[in-house]
């Protein structure tokens, strides 16, 4: 399959937004408080100027979107922050997600950030796989009650990854 990745284009933060509030109502049974969140971070995001320390990366495939996966600054100039990463479920194992975060991972350091910090909850035990797998260790967890619409508690998890020299 052939796909590329580049950073989004004015009005694609609304494919972003629409992309998390499907995936996670539908497989993951997560309502408002969570989806509402991930709009509000892409929507905010193409609001806000950008540095050059952020990025809002898309898949395309024959002019329809795919993926994405964001860089964000946190409160310290060396970490950045991995944000809003999604494949569309019928476009997964076409190597996507890999490439997606390969384009994060070059941002991430040539704008000389050292260290990356991401949140994703306990569910989603294959993106956790994938995480351990590039490097990211987990750091630490919160208990969640409110994602879940069937009442299931959750683990947001934090995890963490050193990638340049103090």
């Amino acid at each position: 399959m052939n796909f590329m990745i580049r950073p989004y284009q004015r009005g694609e933060e609304q494919y972003v937004a629409d992309l998390h509030k499907k995936l996670y109502s539908e497989e993951y049974s997560w309502g408002p408080s969570f989806t509402d969140y991930a709009v509000k971070i892409a929507l905010d995001f193409a609001k806000k100027e950008k540095s050059e320390k952020e990025e809002l990366f898309v898949a395309e495939t024959n002019g329809v979107l795919i993926g994405c996966v964001m860089l964000c600054e946190t409160d310290d100039a060396k970490i950045g922050q991995l944000r809003l990463f999604a494949v569309e479920k019928e476009y997964r194992r076409y190597g996507v997600g890999t490439a997606l975060i390969n384009t994060f991972m070059e941002k991430a350091k040539s704008v000389g950030y050292q260290k990356l910090v991401l949140w994703t909850a306990s569910p989603l035990s294959a993106a956790i796989h994938h995480y351990e797998k590039i490097g990211f260790q987990i750091t630490g967890a919160v208990e969640n009650h409110t994602w879940s619409t069937n009442g299931e508690t959750l683990d947001e998890i934090k995890m963490e990854m050193d990638i340049g020299a103090d």
